[in-house]
């Protein structure tokens, strides 16, 4: 019986021992280089950003012109030898004027999100995205490139289209209802013309 209890012992002795001599690693589940609590905003090349695109354009021109110009010769009656010329006058005016205006405005409301391209040397980030739907064969794309700054971002990661430096928002469609707005191959050879 002592015999057994020892063989006990010294079989949980050696594996206590054993189970001390492993080397144990974990990892955590969460970042250690920011709170669990806040929210993670887009700091890094690659990140996605949201940008709320609201734009309203207008501009318009007006030029008018208003000349006028009137000229009067007069031609006394000839005397001596040439006595035969009557006396005689020459008026003449000119008014010219016109009156031209143009105008044109636009909107647009849309949602793209951007990638993070470059970090800029003042810390600001160069952002780039591109949105394509198509809807019963009708396609619409939306490319906007711009610079934004960091303090810009919210906190659900967008930023509004009024705070991107050198936006550039290009929005093309393509399908049946715009191929019906372009005008006719006659109708262009006419404007061409006059």
């Amino acid at each position: 019986m002592n015999q057994r209890l020892f063989l006990r012992y010294t079989l949980l002795f050696f594996l206590a021992l054993f189970m001390i001599n492993t080397n144990v690693q974990s990892a955590s589940l969460w970042n250690n280089s920011k709170s669990i609590y806040s929210d993670r905003s887009a700091h890094q090349i690659g990140d996605l950003i949201t940008i709320i695109i609201e734009e309203t354009t207008s501009a318009s021109q007006q030029a008018s012109t208003d000349a006028s110009q009137s000229s009067q010769v007069s031609v006394g009656a000839g005397s001596g030898i040439l006595d035969f010329i009557k006396a005689f006058g020459v008026n003449e005016s000119d008014n010219n004027s016109a009156t031209g205006v143009t105008s044109r405005s636009g909107n647009l409301s849309s949602k793209v999100t951007v990638e993070i391209v470059d970090i800029l040397e003042n810390g600001n980030f160069k952002i780039q995205g591109n949105k394509e739907i198509t809807v019963n064969d009708e396609q619409q794309r939306v490319n906007l490139t711009g610079v934004i700054r960091p303090e810009d971002i919210t906190a659900e990661n967008t930023v509004d289209s009024t705070y991107v430096a050198n936006v550039k928002i290009n929005y093309h469609g393509e399908g049946s209802v715009g191929d019906k707005q372009k005008p006719g191959i006659i109708s262009r050879i006419l404007n061409w013309l006059f």
